[in-house]
């Protein structure tokens, strides 16, 4: 079966929920097409993807992850009939994987940081029996996106907090600190007094330059 055929389920995130709080639906194109249709004026901040299936099944796969979750726990379901969930990223990560192992052409691909460094100490062939190997999206870099050493990156929710880019990668410099950007946006999240209790920063969506978040830049660029 063509590519062409097979669709997604996704895990999208946003730094403007609550702590805590994922989307989980489903789209037959490509998830970043999805991703950018949400962002409208309903959320002040664009969704971020932190993992996908992808099958030709993915109607089932959707109500698969959907009914498992209303099962086992009814009350993290936000709404009544809608896609939001009050779980973690990662707890939502884990049952996509569970997911996967019902469908022979599975392919899971992770998005978030965080997620990719954890099992990136692990075995990537996977613990399922089914479910294809991760797909590793490329990592997001600086020179990917065409930003300088030396260029200075605003926090999203706050343009008079700043760093510096300080190698062509993901470090930046701030409070003479030098940190990946995921760790930044959590040094800087603490500083302020506020924590995502998933402990998942995808540092692209937490940066701006020249006004547009880094996620929204590597979109623009195709990359």
């Amino acid at each position: 079966m063509s590519d062409e055929e097979k669709g997604y389920v996704y895990i999208l995130t946003n730094p403007s929920f609550k702590d805590d709080w994922v989307k989980i639906g489903k789209s037959s194109r490509k998830v970043n097409v999805r991703s950018k249709e949400l962002d409208n004026t309903a959320v002040p901040l664009p969704f971020a993807i932190f993992a996908t299936i992808k099958t030709a099944k993915y109607d089932k796969a959707e109500r698969f992850i959907h009914k498992m979750i209303d099962m086992v726990a009814p009350d993290i379901r936000i709404r009544k009939g809608r896609e939001f969930f009050n779980i973690t990223p990662v707890k939502a990560y884990e049952i996509l994987k569970l997911c996967a192992e019902q469908y022979d052409d599975a392919e899971i691909e992770i998005y978030d940081e965080d997620l990719i460094n954890e099992l990136g100490a692990v075995d990537q062939s996977g613990s399922t029996a089914n479910a294809k190997p991760h797909q590793r999206a490329a990592r997001l870099t600086f020179e990917m996106l065409g930003i300088p050493v030396g260029s200075e990156l605003t926090f999203y929710s706050d343009d008079s907090i700043t760093v510096t880019v300080v190698d062509k990668i993901s470090t930046v410099r701030v409070d003479d600190l030098e940190l990946k950007l995921s760790a930044a946006a959590r040094y800087i999240q603490e500083k302020l007094g506020k924590q995502n209790q998933s402990g998942s920063y995808q540092g692209g969506l937490w940066f701006k330059y020249d006004g547009v978040t880094l996620t929204e830049l590597r979109r623009r660029l195709g990359r």
